[in-house]
């Protein structure tokens, strides 16, 4: 088992990143290339000018693959003409310092509260394991990093969602 601390912002986690590495590499493509619908193509297009170097270093640090994305979704597109997107990855470890983000509703479910990292990119880190790469039996001693941003749209005009 490869583990290794990893410093990100007011965060240190414990990743095993041998194990995580290891799941990304036999990943043959994220999550927007199998749906293939518009907003998921756009996506992908925009791809390299949507997560901030910052993010991809870090991902990196985690042993993920930032092209691999366990799930986007498309939210919205905003009075400013970007698009509103978020999604996930995971990684097989443990928060040792900093808040776990994740935020229980009174009245049931939950939400996050993110980090800006740029204007139009925010982060979280929480216990997660949605729709992950992972085996079942590894569900436990997984991190989920959730991230939403603005993206343009690049492709085609006419295939751009409201």
């Amino acid at each position: 088992m490869t583990t290794k601390t990893v410093k990100y912002r007011e965060w240190t986690f414990e990743v095993n990143y041998g194990r995580t590495k290891g799941i990304y590499d036999k990943v043959e493509f994220g999550s927007p290339e199998g749906c293939g619908c518009n907003d998921c193509k756009n996506f992908v297009a925009n791809r390299e000018n949507i997560y901030p170097d910052e993010i991809k270093n870090v991902l990196s640090e985690f042993g993920i693959d930032y092209k691999k994305e366990s799930e986007i979704y498309h939210m919205a597109r905003l009075e400013s003409g970007l698009h509103h997107y978020g999604g996930w990855f995971h990684f097989k470890g443990k928060i040792i310092e900093g808040k776990d983000c994740k935020v229980e509703l009174p009245n049931g479910g939950w939400t996050w509260d993110s980090v800006n990292v740029e204007d139009s990119f925010s982060i979280a880190f929480m216990k997660g394991s949605a729709l992950t790469y992972f085996d079942e039996i590894e569900k436990d001693d997984l991190i989920q990093i959730e991230f939403i941003v603005d993206s343009e749209w690049v492709i085609d005009k006419e295939l751009e969602s409201e």
